[in-house]
């Protein structure tokens, strides 16, 4: 890192206006070397000084090099009890009143104490949301690329405000491949504010390109969605039976595995596939922009999707659907999901049968024979993950499985 025009720059671009530093007491004395050079070229650092280094390098000597530099820089030892600068070089230190470490039990000052202060800084805030989101921000030649993220397991809806200026707005979604045009958004000078929802956990990058236009004609950022048909009833379903799953079962309706009766099915883990026939009444759309989905509701933990002999995509995570509108029939559809879950519940289940595993260090015998086991275990580990009293985890297609029609 180095220092120009007062910010901390970084050989890949990235520019920075403020150093924060975590509160921990112990710094290596190469580090507050660095620390201090760019203090001394005009970097502005929030933070409190080290009292020793983290290492036994150079002990005892290390400790007083970190207490002499940490001395000349902040002249002190407690935090003064209102906010102070000292100046030092071309550049400042910036620690006392709400950046005291005594007033917080978290590793940084909160996010608003320091947006506050940048704010006094004449630094506008880059992103702002009415939604629990994260963000990242990239600026290139041709515009600006933001990373926003649902923080939380619920869908939600509202506005962001991006640092940015004549651009017109896209939305990249990362899972699916798709772009597109956002053209409802608000100029605000320096800032253009969205309306933007997303599903649990849903990501995307809304990238500003600064030759772009908006769109002629306007329609919605996120296109309705209504729900025609749930594909209730029954579903044929088979498993691996080298896991211990049945070759085929009927479920009479979309369940957990781990509150199956069947063991073989409660404890299972692999992939397992549904399969189910239906008819769809398509109706009668003018517009071409239509496109029909298949939500498939709740699903632990990953599916892949065919229907009607042709791969519809694989899903890992919300929203859980795949555009159907080119392989949608009227009559006798012809629906297969692959659902695969995740190890543990093997893993449990074989906690339940004897133990022919290592013991006193030593490989099992009928391991070194090449021999056919006798306890009835599927798996073999060298180390016990789970008991048998652990909690099993969700698993399977849970649904509720539906058709939905997206129009703009």
């Amino acid at each position: 890192a180095t220092v120009n025009d007062n910010q901390i720059v970084f050989p890949g671009g990235a520019s920075y206006r403020v150093l924060v530093l975590p509160y921990f007491k112990t710094m290596s004395p190469t580090l507050l070397q660095k620390i201090q050079s760019l203090i001394l070229a005009g970097a502005t650092i929030i933070g409190e000084p080290p009292v020793k280094s983290p290492s036994l390098s150079g002990f005892p000597e290390c400790d007083l090099k970190v207490q002499a530099i940490a001395n000349e820089i902040w002249r002190a030892h407690q935090p003064p009890l209102s906010q102070t600068e000292i100046n030092y070089g071309k550049g400042k230190i910036i620690w006392g009143g709400e950046f005291n470490s005594k007033n917080t039990k978290e590793l940084y000052p909160s996010y608003f104490k320091t947006a506050k202060l940048l704010n006094s800084m004449g630094v506008d805030e880059d992103f702002k949301s009415d939604m629990p989101l994260r963000y990242t921000h990239r600026t290139t030649a041709d515009g600006d690329i933001y990373f926003v993220s649902n923080k939380t397991d619920k869908p939600i809806m509202g506005n962001a405000t991006f640092q940015t200026k004549n651009a017109a707005p896209e939305l990249w979604d990362a899972v699916t491949g798709l772009t597109r045009k956002l053209s409802e958004f608000t100029n605000l000078g320096n800032q253009i504010s969205i309306p933007l929802q997303f599903d649990a956990f849903q990501s995307f990058f809304i990238v500003f390109k600064k030759d772009g236009k908006s769109e002629l004609i306007k329609t919605k950022n996120f296109a309705e969605v209504k729900s025609l048909t749930a594909l209730d009833g029954s579903w044929s379903v088979s498993f691996e039976t080298t896991w211990g799953g049945p070759k085929n079962v009927q479920f009479d309706s979309l369940t957990d595995w781990t509150i199956n009766q069947d063991k073989g099915i409660k404890f299972y883990s692999g992939i397992a596939v549904y399969e189910k026939k239906f008819d769809f009444i398509r109706p009668v759309d003018t517009d071409k922009n239509i496109r029909y989905y298949l939500d498939l509701g709740e699903v632990k933990n990953l599916a892949s999707v065919k229907l009607n002999g042709k791969d519809a995509g694989t899903l890992w995570t919300n929203p859980w659907r795949v555009d159907i509108t080119a392989l949608l029939k009227q009559n006798e559809n012809v629906l297969e999901i692959e659902v695969a879950n995740l190890w543990p519940n093997r893993l449990i289940g074989d906690e339940q049968l004897p133990d022919d595993g290592i013991k006193d260090e030593k490989w099992p015998d009928w391991l070194l024979a090449n021999k056919k086991r006798t306890s009835g275990r599927y798996t073999f580990t060298t180390f016990k993950h789970y008991t048998k009293d652990a909690p099993l985890l969700k698993s399977g297609m849970m649904g509720p499985v539906t058709i939905q029609k997206e129009s703009f």
